[in-house]
């Protein structure tokens, strides 16, 4: 089935057109903080250049709050408007490696770790003071970050051309929210 997959959990966005193992093409663009301008640029010229996708994949998190609400917004949108089976997939998914760990910053002094093999998570993922989450590490399985935090780790964001090579992990386009919401009371 032919998928347009987007990520944008992270510092860096991407977007892809994949068919099962036939990648036809792949944008990567920056998303500050989930603000990038770049983003609907990137998603205009991915539809002009592959408009008969069937399926669009979007990657859910843990991640960037704006980045995550504006890419599953924008999928479900395009998959309505397009009439495509709209999925989700938990963008720590996006890395092409048999078996490593991620680990990002959830701010307030935690960080996000999940363990992947097999394109699955081994445990769910955890939110943990950073001394924690480096005591989960093993050796000899790479480390990827989102953000560079720790120095061991290769940072890297995860990227929408290796979502979609897990199908079996495809559920609810519904973000992962490690944390309640913030909210920030008036004064008055």
């Amino acid at each position: 089935m032919k998928t347009l997959s987007i990520e944008c959990s992270s510092g860096r966005g991407s977007i892809a057109v994949t068919d099962g193992d036939r990648h036809f093409f792949s944008l990567e663009f920056e998303n500050p903080r989930g603000r990038g301008v770049e983003f609907f640029a990137a998603l205009e010229e991915a539809v002009c250049r592959c408009d008969d996708f069937e399926q669009v994949l979007v990657g859910t998190g843990p991640g960037s709050y704006n980045g995550l609400r504006a890419s599953i917004a924008a999928a479900w949108g395009l998959a309505k408007a397009r009439g495509a089976v709209l999925k989700g997939i938990p963008s720590v998914i996006g890395y092409d490696a048999p078996e490593y760990f991620v680990i990002g910053d959830a701010r307030a002094g935690q960080w996000f770790l999940a363990h992947i093999r097999g394109g699955a998570l081994v445990t769910p993922i955890d939110l943990l003071p950073p001394k924690e989450a480096t005591a989960h590490l093993a050796n000899g399985i790479p480390v990827f970050s989102t953000s560079p935090m720790l120095d061991s780790a290769c940072y890297e964001a995860p990227h929408a051309r290796f979502l979609a090579r897990h199908p079996n992990q495809f559920g609810p386009a519904d973000p992962i929210y490690l944390k309640p919401p913030h909210i920030t009371k008036s004064a008055a």
